[in-house]
């Protein structure tokens, strides 16, 4: 499971400013096809050491500092400069900075980050009102090509999802692999779904975290796994076109975004605990 978290383009925003970036932004952007996450500063991992731990290990990621968030005993240039340094063109680096008195110094901070350093993702001057703020950011997202090479973000699922799947032979119920705003999937056995390719099955009822979703699909893809047989269904609403309804839309996205954050954050939690005891056995820091 861990391997297929890694999988998609991430964007992590370190030590945001919840004023000017709310958490409901995350979600909005996840609508759009951008998978965002907020790394923020506590006392059981330093902030630089987890910056460290998601550029080697979520290697397609996009990391944007906040810049104007104080934290004691940080200094983000620094920081920033090391980790440019270390990882090179490998790093997709960007900064976010508060709205500037003057054109003389954001012309100073931008030359010094984007000429002098070289990141590549760029510099986001932020406006004081937070509304303004959305579009800017979701610019510098689309410009980045932050939704990587995939259609829709993909979630996996751990046991809270569910089908039920009625054919011409009885009723198929089973776990969901992952699903999207796009299509969901599920591994069957050999012949236990007589559904052909393309072909359109109605009224499939989907179980997300406890809210239920009827909708009709199309058998996008299939093919053989380790496990069966691979079905990958695509969402279709009553008049045939892509995708769910503006009902089963609202429905599905807030648990999606629950199932992407929980896969996620738990990983980080993982990943920077380790790093944290690997620390104090190298005495590096103390905790």
């Amino acid at each position: 499971m861990v391997e297929e978290i890694l999988i998609g383009r991430k964007t992590f925003f370190i030590a945001p400013d919840f004023s000017l970036i709310p958490e409901s932004y995350l979600e909005e952007y996840l609508e759009l096809g951008y998978e965002c996450y907020f790394v923020c500063n506590d006392k059981t991992l330093p902030v630089e050491y987890k910056i460290d731990v998601i550029l080697s290990v979520f290697k397609d990621s996009i990391v944007f500092f906040c810049i104007d968030t104080v934290i004691h005993g940080v200094n983000w240039e620094k920081i920033i400069f090391r980790m440019q340094k270390k990882y090179g063109d490998k790093a997709r680096l960007g900064v976010i900075y508060n709205k500037r008195k003057t054109d003389a110094e954001r012309h100073a901070l931008e030359r010094r980050f984007l000429f002098d350093m070289g990141l590549q993702c760029g510099c986001i001057q932020l406006e004081y009102q937070k509304r303004n703020n959305f579009a800017l950011i979701e610019k510098v997202l689309f410009a980045n090509q932050a939704r990587g090479r995939r259609m829709s973000v993909r979630a996996i699922c751990d046991g809270d999802c569910n089908y039920t799947i009625t054919t011409k032979h009885g009723r198929i119920t089973g776990k969901v692999n992952d699903i999207s705003m796009t299509h969901f999937s599920i591994t069957l056995q050999e012949n236990e779904c007589d559904t052909k390719l393309y072909e359109k099955v109605c009224e499939i009822v989907l179980g997300v975290k406890g809210t239920f979703i009827r909708t009709d699909a199309v058998l996008y893809m299939s093919r053989p796994v380790k496990d069966g047989i691979l079905n990958i269904f695509m969402f279709v609403d009553k008049m045939g076109h892509q995708g769910l309804d503006s009902r089963n839309q609202a429905n599905l996205l807030p648990k999606l975004y629950s199932i992407l954050h929980e896969n996620c954050d738990n990983l980080l939690k993982k990943l920077f605990e380790t790093t944290r005891r690997k620390l104090i056995e190298e005495n590096k820091e103390e905790f």
